[in-house]
């Protein structure tokens, strides 16, 4: 390794990989739905900061100042995570009338049985139970919990919605 790197080239935290690989825990749960990105990029929050949800688990993740920000700020990421499970193959595209959703491929649920780790086993434990709390919310209805609760969950200014972001 080189030891003129910066430590801030080796943060795995919140990487295309790290962020693609929880969205592959959540498409694995999901399945044999599918899911589009701006339910994911919700999901992916409250897999990770489940203690913001009343009764949910306790947060995987630190409830840090701003966290609610990252709804924000990780779409791009997320789309680049996404991007890169599907170069190997780890999950399908689906383009249809509804417009474009995320599925599981036969890859997915061998390619996560390969980690062995507490951290995927609580992420997994937290993607099953956001999808038994969030599912049956509507795309209107889930938007609407979210816009709702930003502010409590580390933010401390009024947030432009997130679904129209940039798209890279």
């Amino acid at each position: 390794m080189d030891s003129n790197k910066n430590d801030k080239d080796n943060i795995a935290f919140n990487t295309p990989f790290e962020i693609g690989l929880r969205a592959l825990v959540i498409i694995s749960a999901i399945e044999p739905k599918g899911i589009d990105v701006e339910r994911l990029l919700i999901y992916d929050y409250f897999i990770i900061h489940s203690g913001d949800v009343e009764k949910g688990p306790p947060s995987i993740h630190p409830n840090l100042p701003y966290r609610s920000s990252q709804l924000l700020i990780r779409r791009k990421v997320l789309q680049k995570g996404l991007n890169l499970m599907y170069s190997k193959s780890l999950l399908d595209i689906v383009y249809d009338s509804s417009g474009i959703s995320f599925r599981a491929s036969k890859l997915t649920k061998p390619f996560l049985a390969l980690f062995n780790s507490t951290y995927l086993e609580k992420l997994k434990d937290n993607a099953q139970w956001v999808i038994e709390k969030f599912s049956s919310y509507s795309d209107d209805d889930l938007r609407d919990y979210v816009e709702s609760n930003l502010i409590e969950w580390g933010g401390e200014f009024k947030y432009e919605f997130l679904f129209g972001g940039e798209e890279e």
